[in-house]
């Protein structure tokens, strides 16, 4: 769900979205006024925090740009859900611009023309957000041998398919599945593939954001080799990402019922919870992880209780802000590679 706090005169900036409709999969609630940003946080915020992202209209907020950034950076250190600040023709030499980047927000909508304002917003409310602004060292040698060094492993496979599915579209399949293979790479396995089996065409424009490299069908980043099609050669892994899109899926249940592992990724918000079980019982039969993201903590258990069985392990995901980071989750990947884990 997305909680919008607008200013007059953007209350409509989102309607093209059209995520406001009854049956959309990622609702939208608007409040337009006039607000300070820390007092939003301490008085307000806590009825909203089951919200998977804030969209903040910069005009909308009395802060001085110094209280904004302060509220934000706050904002973000009490709650989970991913941030986009639209604050029109703001520079990137500016220095609001510079504390929000400090602050860990990625999506910044800077454009003034409505048709770039408008692709700018569809790039931030995305699965994967705004990828322009991710600094470089993120992406850099100098993180990875850092990540590495902490964790190693000796897999003793090759072929195993891992099918990421999703109970509905913006629930973070494919954060699930990319974070996923670039862990499986960073930790020690010899060969990673990631297919775009949703064939949603995020892969294009994921390898054009962080700089890919061209490699025959596909590309080659972080050690992961990212492709459309089932891929030629032998991987040890192969993650196929298929989305949360049902009919995309349902005619690859040949593919689905071989994989070695099933991710189910799985919302557990009461508009989100039907979905959740209705992707329960189509895998029924069939082992399955149940991956859950965005949980306080004082309700996992209770949900645990009424989602776990015995063909379907719940796990819960801690927020990944950076997607080709799936150290946040390692926990959860380690388990599900265990059986065909030695150590290093």
């Amino acid at each position: 769900m997305v909680l919008y706090l607008s200013s007059v005169q953007h209350t409509n900036l989102l309607d093209f979205t059209g995520l406001y409709e009854p049956d959309s999969g990622m609702p939208i609630k608007r409040m337009v006024g006039w607000f300070s940003l820390k007092q939003f946080i301490v008085y307000d915020m806590r009825n909203f925090s089951h919200f998977t992202d804030v969209v903040l209209d910069r005009a909308a907020f009395g802060d001085t740009d110094g209280e904004f950034a302060q509220g934000v950076e706050e904002f973000l250190i009490m709650y989970t859900a991913r941030v986009t600040v639209i604050c029109e023709g703001l520079a990137q030499s500016d220095p609001l611009f510079g504390a929000l980047i400090e602050s860990g927000v990625r999506n910044i909508v800077c454009a003034t023309e409505i048709g770039e304002i408008q692709q700018e917003i569809t790039e931030c409310l995305s699965e994967e957000g705004m990828l322009r602004y991710v600094p470089e060292e993120q992406q850099g040698e100098e993180r990875k041998e850092e990540i590495q060094a902490k964790e190693r492993y000796h897999f003793e496979c090759k072929d195993v398919g891992i099918a990421v599915v999703g109970a509905q579209p913006r629930v973070g399949t494919t954060t699930v599945a990319v974070g996923f293979c670039v862990w499986l790479a960073r930790v020690g396995a010899s060969s990673v593939c990631y297919v775009e089996v949703n064939q949603s065409g995020c892969l294009e424009m994921l390898a054009k954001g962080y700089g890919m490299e061209q490699a025959g069908d596909g590309w080659v980043f972080e050690g992961v080799h990212f492709c459309k099609e089932q891929p030629q050669g032998e991987f040890q892994f192969v993650v196929y990402d298929f989305g949360g899109d049902a009919n995309r899926w349902r005619g690859q249940r040949e593919l689905l019922e071989k994989a070695g592992q099933r991710l189910l990724v799985c919302g557990t918000k009461p508009h989100e919870l039907g979905f959740s079980a209705w992707l329960k019982r189509e895998f029924a039969g069939m082992g399955a992880w149940l991956l859950c993201p965005f949980v306080a903590e004082g309700i996992r258990e209770e949900l645990a209780g009424v989602l776990q069985d015995e063909q379907h392990r719940v796990k819960f995901l801690c927020y990944q802000p950076e997607l080709m980071d799936g150290g946040c989750n390692a926990g959860v990947y380690r388990e599900v590679v265990a059986e065909y884990t030695m150590e290093a």
